[in-house]
């Protein structure tokens, strides 16, 4: 469980998957295109390892680029979630726009469970999570630009 190894990557003619540790204890999910039963059940295989290895895990799938997936590929998923939910000790979902998640997904995966559609949302709390993962990640907190120096009166 070494967060600075870099993130693994699986993917077939359809689509993939880039995933790993972003700090200590969180583990981070990127998922593109359309997401395959061969391509969901390796993800699910890998996630288990790494649940396995962990005392406790806070899991960030980050779906937005998903344009569909095969429901074999999320029962993989979801399997994993509930055969060691105890070590989940969050879930946070930033969630594509093709798809809404209902009462019965959310009641599948368990509580506390955070879903959202908000980009900025689910980055400020991944960031929150893990401060290392936005130098791995790409990603930037918000903040206000402070000027500098203010402009010439004409």
């Amino acid at each position: 469980m070494s967060y600075s190894a870099p993130l693994e990557m699986l993917a077939d003619a359809s689509g993939s998957v880039s995933f790993g540790w972003a700090d200590d204890g969180v583990f981070y999910a990127r998922f593109a295109r359309s997401l395959s039963a061969r391509l969901g059940e390796a993800f699910a295989a890998r996630l288990r390892a790494a649940v396995l290895a962990a005392d406790a895990i806070k899991y960030f799938g980050d779906a937005r680029a998903v344009e569909s997936y095969d429901l074999v590929a999320r029962s993989a998923f979801v399997r994993v979630v509930a055969e060691h939910r105890p070590k989940f000790a969050e879930l946070n979902l930033l969630w594509w726009d093709g798809d809404d998640m209902t009462a019965g997904r959310v009641a599948q995966l368990g509580q506390p469970l955070y879903v959202t559609k908000d980009a900025v949302e689910f980055e400020s709390r991944l960031v929150r999570a893990a401060p290392r993962a936005a130098s791995k990640l790409g990603t930037k907190q918000e903040t206000p630009k402070l000027r500098t120096r203010w402009p010439l009166r004409r």
